[in-house]
């Protein structure tokens, strides 16, 4: 059944939405794809890194970090994670190819990296990559991720000229005792908290006072705003 948002999409897409062409994909290792998309519709637009953009499938609707956005010649990018294997979003990241039109909404404020301190330490996991590049553009951060794969992580990371500190997850948690250690020392006004609802809810309880925080995804629920 199609979610709300699809149905809303279908319904007034060709009034809100903007349209884009894929010009490349490319892999960097075997869960993430960098897509370059350009199009008039992206020309004239005001982004701001750390912005949101929501993209139409059809059967449902997912929302992206912008890499970077350059409104003078109309071109975008973002980092897609295939996260899980038969989900719409999944299924778009791994089956897209270039020349394919896709139709999104926004930019639209998420996280205003431009209002943070000039030093972040950003925390997130493979569903933040995206939001990191687009901060680096912008301040200096220590990024802390909770990872699947420290190797296959490392490798997006390193293409997209991200450093960071990389905790492998455990199948009980445990691995969030390591990343609030690393995270305590950090400023509140500083710290930045990104990715899944019950990390960034575990580690407030383990006494993290972050300035910032946002879902990306979680266990149980699809399609997160």
């Amino acid at each position: 059944m199609a979610s709300a948002k699809a149905l809303f999409g279908a319904a007034f897409g060709r009034f809100f939405f903007r349209d884009a062409t894929v010009t490349s994909v490319r892999a960097l290792g075997e869960k993430f794809r960098l897509a370059e998309l350009e199009g008039d519709a992206l020309t004239g637009v005001t982004w701001t890194p750390g912005d949101k953009v929501q993209v139409y499938l059809g059967e449902d609707m997912r929302t992206y970090t912008p890499i970077a956005w350059d409104a003078a010649s109309g071109k975008t990018s973002f980092l897609l994670y295939v996260h899980g294997a038969s989900a719409p979003g999944a299924r778009w990241a791994r089956d897209l190819m270039a020349g394919a039109r896709c139709q999104f909404f926004g930019p639209r404020g998420s996280i205003a990296f431009t209002a943070l301190p000039p030093d972040v330490t950003f925390f997130g996991d493979e569903t933040s990559f995206a939001a990191a590049a687009a901060l680096k553009g912008v301040r200096s951060a220590r990024n802390v991720f909770e990872v699947e794969s420290e190797r296959e992580s490392k490798r997006a990371l390193t293409a997209l000229g991200i450093e960071a500190t990389l905790i492998e997850r455990t199948a009980d948690d445990a691995h969030l005792e390591a990343v609030a250690r690393t995270l305590e020392r950090s400023p509140p006004q500083s710290l930045v908290l990104t990715g899944r609802a019950q990390s960034i809810q575990d580690l407030r309880r383990r006494g993290l006072r972050p300035a910032k925080t946002k879902a990306y995804w979680s266990v149980g629920k699809s399609g997160l705003d």
